[in-house]
């Protein structure tokens, strides 16, 4: 890795160090996941700092999904995962005062993208694995953690045979932020037929390439899962067990 010398003020040395190697992670035509960065003591040697110092700004980078630490051999460098992004997203919310109501919203306008863009451009073999997930699904004894999993697994697929790899992201961001919204719909009476009836038809809408079908299905299945919760809310029901 080619780092360009680079003069630093006297105060945040670690967050100067970091923000620079991320700079030239991010922007360097030969930088590539996996790659090993300098050691410690070369890149402690080329910025003119101590080793401490280049071990905080490991820490930043690690922090921001950058890189992986891993002992006694170094740092590499990483893909940032979808948790990254949804941690810093909650965060944001929490410090703002964002509402669910918010997310929700913003979901509704990605889904219906996304279904929009995947009917058009879906494959069988997309199809196959989404009536794998979906046969899963409707298996009704399973635990809530594992039906609202495979819930996500299925909306990403959706997403995934759109093609938008950014489209996909933000929905697993979405969907991972929103997991105790998506299991309150189903534990109101008839939450789990309903969400299995659902999610059926917006497969076999896909499966036909029917494109008014299919954003109807997902609409309408968005905006019933919002009513769920809206009555779970109300009702004040304690969780029930499932499997």
């Amino acid at each position: 890795m080619d780092i360009s010398h680079i003069s630093l003020s006297r105060t945040n040395l670690s967050q100067q160090v970091a923000d620079h190697l991320e700079e030239v992670i991010l922007s360097s035509p030969t930088s590539r996941v996996a790659e090993k960065l300098p050691s410690e003591m070369k890149l402690a040697k080329q910025y003119n700092v101590s080793r401490p110092i280049i071990r905080e700004a490991m820490k930043l980078l690690q922090e921001r999904g950058l890189i992986t630490l891993k002992n006694g051999s170094g740092a590499y460098i990483t893909r940032p995962e979808t948790d990254t992004v949804m941690n810093a997203v909650n965060r944001i919310m929490q410090v703002d005062r964002i509402h669910n109501e918010d997310l929700t919203q913003v979901r509704e306008i990605l889904e219906l993208s996304s279904v929009d863009l995947a009917v058009q451009k879906i494959t069988d073999e997309e199809l196959k694995q989404m009536d794998a997930i979906l046969s899963k699904f409707e298996d009704k004894t399973l635990p809530l953690k594992e039906r609202v999993k495979l819930d996500e697994q299925f909306h990403l697929a959706i997403a995934q045979a759109a093609g938008n790899e950014l489209l996909t992201m933000f929905i697993g961001v979405l969907t991972s932020l929103l997991r105790d919204y998506m299991g309150k719909g189903i534990l109101v009476e008839g939450g789990i037929e309903d969400a299995i009836a659902r999610h059926r038809q917006i497969f076999q809408a896909l499966q036909k390439r029917d494109p008014e079908a299919v954003h109807k299905a997902m609409s309408d299945h968005l905006k019933v899962s919002s009513l769920n919760v809206q009555f779970f809310d109300k009702q004040g029901s304690s969780p029930k067990k499932h499997g």
